[in-house]
């Protein structure tokens, strides 16, 4: 019983560190960065030219 309760306590503070870690390594690395995005060329890329086909249409 008394290694269970152990093991438990060394994942946890495993699982905080880890997080805490990538959320270190994400805001040094990533959060500042901003790529700005066309709208339009979005959705050709996703769903092909049958939106804007279906815009002329209109």
């Amino acid at each position: 019983m008394l290694n269970t309760n152990r093991f438990s306590c060394e994942i946890t503070f495993a699982i905080i560190i880890k997080f805490t870690l990538f959320g270190l390594v994400w805001w040094l690395f990533f959060a500042g960065q901003k790529i700005k995005v066309d709208e339009q060329q979005l959705t050709n890329r996703l769903l092909g030219d049958t939106v804007s086909k279906q815009e002329k249409i209109q």
